[in-house]
């Protein structure tokens, strides 16, 4: 085993996907597993700050405020929202209005993961500052007539400061304000599976873990060839049994290929457990596994990514880090795909062959699939899954780890067409020859449910990422994208 990052050993994951993830998300459903496997690492918790500003005679949003109870309000919405806030610990600074409550709570947050600051009235603004100054991310949170605070945000932003706006009239988005200070907290947790003739490259591994915290173990065939002969017969059945069931139908593989297909599922799940990993990408055509008897990971990338943990084709490290980043911070697996485009139809068509049939978490409606060959050889097993339509999907790949590709567009279609790979969703996007014109870092995106947009740029900001609107911004110059001239993932 060859081992990328060797300062750090990461103590929590096996069912970080799973346990975390519904910890944070009401969605996320159980895991399917072989039988006996060791019991899952503790969820990693995400401590918050939070503190509530206000003064009790303010002049605005009236000329005197009762404090105690703007509190009590907030903190009955934290209970009703304790189920998606089950993985978070509070650091409970109370209300903040004199020095000394502010020196108090700057002590208490020396070592939180982010700050959840609630603005209840005007004449806050020094001490938001004074709190930036503990270095901790921090979202305030605005309800429209507290004040106008949330004036001052972007100049503070300017000046580097780590802090985001979140105005809102739902109580809801209190529990969003923390998802990018948990996502931060579990990319450091996290670690990745690299699966391949050769290992990963040590300077992308290590960039990895000085930007994220995230480690990139390398594995070999020998590591793989080992898993799949050890899998437990019984699983490898009852995972079979399971994918012909809940098919809508199976064309080219027999039973003998599905139960292969399903011994590999079983595998690297194993190899998750066993590795302490949340993530697994592999070289799967490169490495001739159908040749040496075993079969593709397609079905196993599917269950671990209907889970709340990642499975990535063709070792894209790029792709994988890109959906670990969206699975911690919006809890939905994520669609790698070879995109084509149509001006016909003011569309990008994504395709490949595998794509989770619960795309919008763990625990979401299945979508209904058939049992295919893959595409390339017609070999082996992968699913033809019929996609959720009529929706806001978010388009995305991480290059290096300072800048994000990001867009957005309307999935209107996902065709049963016999050309190009098993799974296709058509993404209707304004401006198609702005994306083709300025296409760069290689072939492949990631296609996640939703417009994720603002949770994105919270992210973003708080760890140093900087987003490029694809379809909207001109890239050709910008320095740190990829523009090799030969197809490539």
């Amino acid at each position: 085993m060859n081992t990328c990052i060797n300062r750090r050993c990461f103590l929590h994951h096996a069912g970080l996907g799973l346990a975390a993830l519904g910890a944070a998300f009401p969605f996320a459903g159980t895991i399917f597993r072989a039988a006996a496997t060791p019991a899952a690492p503790p969820t990693p918790r995400t401590r918050v700050g939070k503190v509530y500003l206000g003064h009790p005679n303010p002049g605005w949003p009236m000329a005197s405020v009762d404090l105690e109870a703007e509190i009590r309000r907030f903190e009955n919405y934290f209970a009703k929202l304790a189920p998606e806030l089950a993985d978070v610990d509070f650091v409970d600074a109370g209300l903040v209005r004199t020095n000394e409550q502010l020196a108090a709570a700057r002590e208490k947050f020396q070592d939180v993961d982010g700050i959840l600051a609630i603005h209840v009235t005007m004449g806050t603004g020094p001490h938001i500052k004074a709190l930036l100054e503990t270095g901790r991310p921090m979202v305030v949170f605005f309800m429209p007539y507290s004040g106008h605070e949330w004036h001052i945000i972007a100049g503070l932003q300017r000046e580097g400061k780590l802090i985001e706006a979140l105005p809102s009239s739902d109580y809801r988005d209190l529990a969003v304000a923390v998802r990018p200070f948990r996502a931060l907290r579990r990319l450091r947790e996290s670690r990745v599976l690299h699966i391949s003739q050769g290992p990963a490259d040590p300077k992308y591994c290590e960039a990895v873990r000085a930007k994220f915290g995230t480690e990139i173990v390398s594995l070999g065939l020998p590591d793989l060839e080992q898993a799949y002969q050890a899998a437990d017969a019984a699983a490898v059945t009852a995972e079979a049994d399971r994918w012909m069931n809940e098919a809508e139908k199976i064309v080219e593989p027999t039973r003998e290929e599905i139960i292969k297909g399903s011994r590999m599922s079983v595998a690297l799940q194993e190899m998750l457990v066993q590795h302490r990993a949340i993530a697994v990408t592999m070289n799967c055509l490169g490495m001739g596994l159908v040749d040496r008897g075993m079969g593709y990971p397609c079905l196993g990338f599917v269950r671990l990514n209907n889970a709340g943990q990642c499975g990535v084709c063709e070792a894209d490290l790029k792709s994988t880090l890109t959906q670990l980043i969206f699975l911690h911070l919006v809890g939905k697996p994520g669609f790698v795909t070879d995109p084509l485009f149509d001006y016909a139809t003011s569309a990008i068509i994504h395709a490949h062959c595998v794509a989770a049939t619960q795309m919008e978490g763990p625990g979401s409606p299945a979508s209904p699939y058939v049992i295919r060959s893959h595409l390339e050889d017609n070999k082996g097993v992968s699913l033809q899954v019929r996609l959720p339509v009529g929706q806001k999907v978010s388009m995305a790949r991480l290059i290096g780890t300072e800048l994000m590709l990001f867009a957005t567009g309307d999935a209107v279609d996902s065709p049963f067409e016999e050309r190009a790979c098993r799974t296709k969703l058509t993404m209707r996007v304004a401006n198609p020859e702005r994306f083709l014109e300025n296409w760069s870092s290689g072939l492949h995106r990631v296609v996640f449910y939703g417009d994720h947009t603002r949770d994105l740029r919270r992210f973003c900001r708080f760890a140093g990422i900087r987003i490029l609107r694809e379809g909207e911004e001109d890239l050709r110059n910008v320095p740190g994208l990829e523009w090799e001239t030969y197809v490539h993932a």
